[in-house]
């Protein structure tokens, strides 16, 4: 009686594909605990680990007094022989002991493909047989012997960079990151004109793009702008840039983008400006990303009578996040007028004046699925219960984060 009690109730009623299914959604740590329940468990729970995530925590927890537990740390690889993809993005502690812990999983797991990691000086010796793994790179330094070790990352695809020369070779000024899909890079100067324009020529297969310049001149915008307008395969688009007296220039090269790059449709604006430097007087020139999806706008500039009626031409447009310094009711009625298919609206205002017209407008986004609204509390302090937030809020598709 009992057994067959027992047998309605277990999980091995049910078969190895569900019960690896329901062991998926648990964390590498758990599967350890769990993996003595039953006979079903252990042949199912490191089934469907394809990929793992390192981080400080991981490696300490290795730590055997003042050295890596070795063992253990097989131990995990070959219960796990199936991992195809280890990102070590995280780890910024324990350096050194990082190309042991790769290497043990590249011997034990025969499927690994993909390495994400970073580039740390005091260990590129001991990463030489890793290299080929290597397809995501986010964190390198300055230093020469960083950047040439790029040149042995033949299936590289995502690079993160502060300055241009370091994906250049420091002796012959070899370009040594090409057909990358992901760049991101943080500073641009004058000096660099021939290095991007070379950067472009090798890199046609850009997907997406982060070009960040705090301290742009008009010749550096209009050179940076062009050179990446000529990445015709870009579907996303990060650009930074310092607001100068010159803003035709800036409605200009974002209108050259906008016009080579046809299958963009992501794009995040971010304007800078100084004490004293003039207000942001235009964007009309978004008109022409007339296949946007996802729009991101940080203006930390003066924003006053800035219209975002441009937007009409954007149709397909249904993610927009707005940061800026003061977000007034006329921007975001602009916005309820031109954005009838908007489905998520974030808003980060620093001066906190989301009053009860802006909350008005927004209410009458029809197809608005979820608000974002950080600095919450400040945004509606004094809104009485009649207000419109409340409004929204209780709409049963809405979702307030």
């Amino acid at each position: 009686m009992y057994p067959n009690i027992y047998a309605k109730n277990s999980m091995d009623r049910f078969g190895d594909d569900l019960c690896q299914l329901l062991l998926s959604y648990l964390s590498l740590e758990d599967r350890f605990r769990c993996e003595c329940v039953s006979k079903q468990f252990q042949r199912t729970i490191f089934e469907s680990v394809v990929d793992i995530t390192l981080n400080g925590r991981f490696i300490y927890r290795l730590f055997n007094e003042k050295t890596i537990d070795i063992k253990m740390l097989a131990t995990i690889a070959i219960k796990c022989p199936k991992i195809q993809t280890i990102d070590c993005r995280e780890i910024h502690s324990f350096i050194a002991y990082i190309p042991e812990v790769l290497n043990t999983f590249r011997d034990n797991c025969r499927h690994l493909r993909e390495i994400y990691c970073n580039l740390w000086a005091n260990s590129l010796q001991e990463m030489n047989t890793l290299w080929p793994l290597m397809t995501r790179i986010v964190d390198m330094n300055t230093n020469a012997s960083e950047s040439q070790s790029l040149s042995h990352c033949h299936r590289l695809s995502e690079l993160k960079v502060f300055y241009l020369d370091q994906v250049f070779d420091s002796t012959y000024g070899q370009l040594l990151a090409k057909n990358l899909h992901k760049f991101e890079l943080y500073f641009y100067s004058a000096d660099d004109y021939h290095r991007l324009s070379a950067f472009v020529a090798h890199n046609q297969s850009l997907r997406s793009i982060v070009a960040m310049n705090r301290y742009n001149t008009d010749d550096t915008l209009h050179e940076m702008c062009g050179q990446l307008s000529r990445l015709t395969q870009l579907r996303e688009l990060t650009l930074g840039v310092k607001l100068t007296t010159d803003q035709h220039l800036l409605a200009d090269s974002l209108r050259t983008i906008a016009v080579n790059c046809k299958q963009l449709k992501r794009l995040s604006l971010n304007c800078y400006s100084e004490v004293n430097e003039p207000d942001l007087k235009s964007l009309d020139s978004l008109g022409y990303y007339r296949r946007l999806k996802r729009l991101g706008l940080t203006l930390d500039v003066t924003v006053r009578e800035i219209s975002l009626d441009s937007l009409r031409d954007c149709k397909r447009l249904t993610h927009l996040d707005m940061f800026s310094v003061g977000i007034a009711a006329k921007v975001l009625q602009s916005v309820v007028n031109n954005c009838p298919r908007l489905q998520y609206l974030s808003i980060h205002d620093l001066y906190s004046i989301i009053d009860t017209e802006c909350l008005s407008h927004i209410s009458r986004l029809p197809a608005l699925q979820m608000l974002s609204r950080p600095m919450y509390s400040d945004m509606i302090n004094g809104l009485d219960s009649y207000s419109p937030y409340n409004q929204i809020s209780t709409g049963y598709k809405l979702g307030i984060t």
